[in-house]
């Protein structure tokens, strides 16, 4: 009987697929290196959720086949030292791309509406700041989507729906665009004409960092900055003193840098609208993130090719 580790919990959707399918489930371990690296001595897979996992927790895995992440993004999981020692990374791509693009666009519809402040306000007992606030439709508007993969292209199908217009930069060309969408062979055309700017990129080493103050000083003064990707995307620093200095409108963050954020300035700052790196959590999608988790581990420990693989050790 396979053992299947799952140190943090997920949806009972991937726990009943593997019991059923004969796997001896381990669920909630402490998440340090030396409680991982006692805990995976004996498992033949590893289910991760946020946790990291260097190369001194999988090598420690003797049995260890294959780790499946719970969700899209792997930099949590050293994937260059798994394929070395012959470990399958894989993932579930499809599963959240709708909780993401959802939020994503409620996210822009915050602050378009300016939605947290008129609660605040509504709140306070302040009726005058319905006549305040400078609000503008969507409608019309530019959405400059950074990253077009499935959940930038998702985003941009809902954009579309609300009369947006959108423009996108990636590497890749598609083979069909949504209505009202463009692919721009330049950033720079994003930075110009976008009225908001959503991020759907992975944390790499080109992407780190990539969006810090000269990019911000290059956006439109009118224009607001979304990240539901990945918290090192962006300079928080740079973002903070963008904001200060009124070289954009606004931000709505998922992800920070740290997590949770400590005492950021963004924290103080009433043109920020700021969620817990929730945008890809609903019922529905948490359920398919277990169940797409189970299938991976699956597939490999039942000596197939994976449907979703990050890496290849059996090259």
């Amino acid at each position: 009987m396979y053992k299947v580790l799952i140190p943090e919990d997920i949806a009972q959707s991937g726990k009943d697929y593997l019991t059923q399918r004969g796997y001896h489930l381990k669920v909630g371990v402490p998440t340090d290196i030396e409680s991982l690296r006692r805990e995976v001595a004996d498992a033949d897979a590893l289910i991760v959720r946020n946790t990291r996992y260097p190369k001194e927790v999988l090598e420690a895995g003797k049995r260890l086949k294959v780790v499946a992440r719970h969700g899209t993004g792997v930099d949590n999981i050293d994937v260059e030292a798994a394929e070395a020692m012959g470990i399958w990374v894989v993932n579930g791509p499809i599963a959240n791309i709708n909780a993401v693009a959802e939020h994503t666009v409620g996210m822009m519809m915050a602050l378009s509406c300016h939605i947290l402040r008129c609660d605040e306000r509504t709140r306070a007992g302040d009726w005058s700041y319905r006549l305040k606030m400078q609000r503008r439709e969507l409608r019309g508007q530019v959405l400059g989507l950074v990253g077009f993969g499935r959940i930038g292209s998702m985003v941009a199908v809902k954009a579309a729906g609300l009369g947006m217009n959108v423009i996108a930069y990636d590497l890749r060309r598609p083979d069909s665009l949504p209505p009202n969408t463009e692919i721009v062979d330049s950033i720079e055309l994003v930075i110009k004409d976008a009225d908001y700017v959503s991020v759907h990129l992975p944390s790499t080493a080109d992407t780190r960092g990539m969006f810090n103050y000269g990019f911000f000083s290059r956006m439109k003064p009118t224009a607001c900055f979304i990240n539901c990707a990945r918290g090192d995307l962006y300079v928080e620093a740079d973002l903070v003193r963008a904001l200060k200095e009124g070289l954009i409108a606004g931000a709505a963050l998922d992800v920070y840098a740290a997590e949770p954020p400590g005492d950021t300035e963004l924290l103080k700052m009433e043109q920020v609208v700021l969620s817990q790196h929730n945008a890809g959590l609903s019922q529905e999608s948490t359920a398919n993130m277990s169940l797409c988790a189970a299938m991976g581990v699956d597939e490999v420990l039942s000596g197939m090719r994976p449907k979703w693989p990050v890496n290849n050790p059996s090259r």
